[in-house]
């Protein structure tokens, strides 16, 4: 007997056409300031002037719509699908929109099936880049949400300076690769701080840059502890964090790269 395709996968292939360039944001645990990094890429990419797209695939831990602060939206239907809404210039899209603040009992093919769905059904139209805020960990929802989408992707690693963050990191990456997700960095968040002129290291002693020389993988750098970030998150303003250290921070040592890497891609096509 032949096996029955899935509609839902051209219908995904029909959303992604006219999507540039796909980043995912990946971390081997939660708790590593995965979801505020990739919400602060689309922020930053958009006030450039790029037309952005940020896609929340946490099942059970999603927080980009408190980020935003647009827990009770709906999303607009429309004949080719919902129409996410637009933040700031970003076009945000989350599984959390649909499990309103409930937990989100659901597992093996059925977290394939939601994220599916999802994929199938939020219309993004035209983008330069579409961040992508993977689920934490090396389950079902990453290996779905990183062959499911049909364009040119590639992953940024997210950890924190400790041992057990280096071990799941590492997972991670291993795990991306043998998906076929080409790394384009690693990043160490809350790694310093700087006191009377002074930097401290409240998590530790860095290993980012050490496990990336053993993988093989490009070491972005290090962000830092900065507690106006949690503030700006409490607020749920996303034009405060924007003016945060950490922002800044990822201004100067991710989102070159992802604008780099997206012109080389896009002058090959």
């Amino acid at each position: 007997m032949s096996s029955i395709i899935d509609p839902r996968l051209e219908a995904i292939k029909k959303q992604f056409s006219k999507v540039d360039y796909v980043l995912l944001v990946g971390s081997g645990k939660g708790g590593v300031g995965k979801s505020v990094t990739a919400a602060t890429i689309a922020l930053l990419l958009s006030s450039k002037g790029y037309a952005v797209g940020l896609l929340d695939l946490d099942l059970h831990g999603s927080v980009i719509p408190t980020i935003f602060d647009i827990e009770g939206y709906e999303p607009e239907e429309s004949k080719e699908g919902l129409v996410p809404p637009v933040i700031i210039g970003v076009k945000v899209m989350s599984l959390g929109l649909f499990a309103k603040n409930r937990p989100v009992p659901i597992h093996g093919k059925n977290k394939r099936d939601a994220i599916t769905e999802l994929l199938a059904i939020t219309k993004w139209g035209e983008l330069d880049f579409l961040i992508v805020d993977l689920p934490p960990g090396t389950g079902d929802e990453v290996i779905a949400s990183s062959t499911l989408i049909p364009v040119e992707r590639e992953a940024l690693v997210i950890m924190t300076p400790s041992a057990l963050a280096r071990v799941v990191a590492s997972r991670t990456i291993l795990l991306l690769r043998d998906l076929r997700v080409r790394i384009m960095g690693l990043v160490e968040n809350m790694a310093y701080m700087k006191v009377d002129g002074k930097t401290i290291y409240p998590l530790g002693k860095p290993v980012g840059e050490k496990l990336a020389r053993e993988l093989h993988v490009q070491y972005l750098g290090m962000l830092p502890f900065d507690p106006s970030l949690s503030m700006a998150i409490d607020e749920k303003n996303p034009e405060k964090l924007m003016e945060t250290l950490f922002a800044r921070s990822v201004d100067e040592i991710i989102v070159p790269v992802v604008i780099g890497n997206r012109e080389i891609l896009v002058s090959k096509s």
